[in-house]
């Protein structure tokens, strides 16, 4: 007779395994459990003897309670990524799962404080009026805009950052349950980073009624993301208060313009064209020009300006703990997942949950004072 562990849940197997980037076989070498083994795991057949458990575990670097965790009914809602590579299928897969995580947390969170309501303005057709109506929805004015992620978490969107972005190409998001989730790349510039978050707005607001059969067709892709790449602009650089400020048709005009804006100059290119303040030939000059510089891969960028960071998942966390009297163990053995997914995730610092107490000292006093 088999032994083996009461309560496992097969789903969360093959979660954790493709959450790590890893196929079965590779897991099988890591692990040295049978590949035919972890497959009948995985299709709940059988379950692992609490030493295959615990190899798992060290493996896959997750806690026991992980795989004996409920496993939620994931949205099948399609994830807007900026490319469908089939040889980036693996990044992709890895990418949704850890955004599964992400949205674990947020219905956790969600069960002990009211967290924003979406507010994202969903709007189907012309562009430039899309950038307009989320512009007047959160009533910043016409001018540069301070925080794009601060922006993001203001919509009621749950922002978060990936370290596997380079794999997928960039950032993406998904609409799930009614609530816009976002995963930003890490690694780029602080005007890149603001422009992938502009980006992903743009998919959230224009796209939203997609299909993920619908997302996957190329053609059909390309437009969304051109789209997409055009909201960003329109949002960042609106038309009539950008162009006052652009003092000449060359690309140094434009350097001198990316402290106040934030932008990556390849955009703000872009944008004078979009609004006519270059001609073609000015746009295709100033293109050739920064390709000149070596800036297609790593534009210049000011010291000074720093790079934006969620913070909602984390101030959420926080109160829980802190000043809801919530003990860490409590917080990582509620949720399932293992303290350094839900610090990365959350964007706390690593080892967060190691150092955070909420236990108080008893007074002490002398008897007779």
């Amino acid at each position: 007779m088999r032994i083996g562990t009461p309560g496992f849940v097969a789903h969360r197997l093959t979660e954790a395994r493709e959450a790590r980037g890893l196929a079965q076989t590779a897991l099988a070498e890591l692990t040295g459990i049978k590949s035919q083994s972890i497959s009948h795991y995985e299709q709940g057949r059988q379950s692992p003897s609490p030493e295959a458990l615990s190899l798992l575990c060290e493996k896959l670097e997750l806690p026991q309670r992980y795989f004996l965790h409920p496993f939620p009914n994931h949205s099948a809602e399609g994830v807007f990524f900026r490319a469908f590579r089939p040889a980036a299928r693996g990044a992709r897969l890895k990418a949704a799962r850890r955004l599964n995580w992400l949205k674990e947390i947020a219905a956790y969170l969600g069960g002990h404080m009211d967290l924003p309501v979406s507010g994202v303005p969903v709007s189907a057709g012309d562009v430039e009026q899309a950038a307009e109506i989320c512009r007047a929805a959160l009533k910043i004015g016409a001018g540069p805009v301070s925080d794009v992620t601060l922006v993001l978490e203001n919509l009621g969107c749950i922002v978060s950052r990936s370290n596997i972005d380079a794999e997928v190409e960039g950032s993406y998001s998904q609409w799930a349950y009614g609530t816009p989730f976002v995963m930003l790349a890490e690694g780029i510039s602080p005007a890149r980073l603001r422009f992938d978050a502009a980006h992903e707005l743009g998919h959230l607001a224009m796209h939203r009624d997609f299909a993920p059969q619908q997302m996957a067709d190329a053609e059909t892709h390309r437009t969304m993301e051109a789209q997409a790449d055009q909201f960003a602009r329109a949002f960042l650089l609106p038309a009539k208060m950008f162009a006052q400020e652009v003092w000449a048709p060359t690309i140094d005009a434009l350097v001198s313009l990316k402290k106040i804006w934030n932008c990556p100059v390849s955009e703000m290119i872009l944008r004078c064209g979009e609004i006519g303040v270059f001609d073609k030939d000015q746009v295709r000059r100033a293109l050739v020009n920064h390709a000149r510089r070596g800036w297609k891969t790593r534009e210049p960028h000011h010291p000074e300006v720093q790079a934006e960071s969620p913070k909602l998942l984390a101030r959420g966390i926080r109160l829980l703990i802190e000043e809801g009297g919530r003990h860490p163990h409590a917080v990582l053995t509620e949720l399932g997942l293992a303290a350094s997914d839900v610090e990365d995730l959350a964007c706390l610092p690593r080892g967060y949950f190691a150092g955070c107490s909420v236990q108080n000292q008893t007074t002490l006093r002398l008897r007779g004072m």
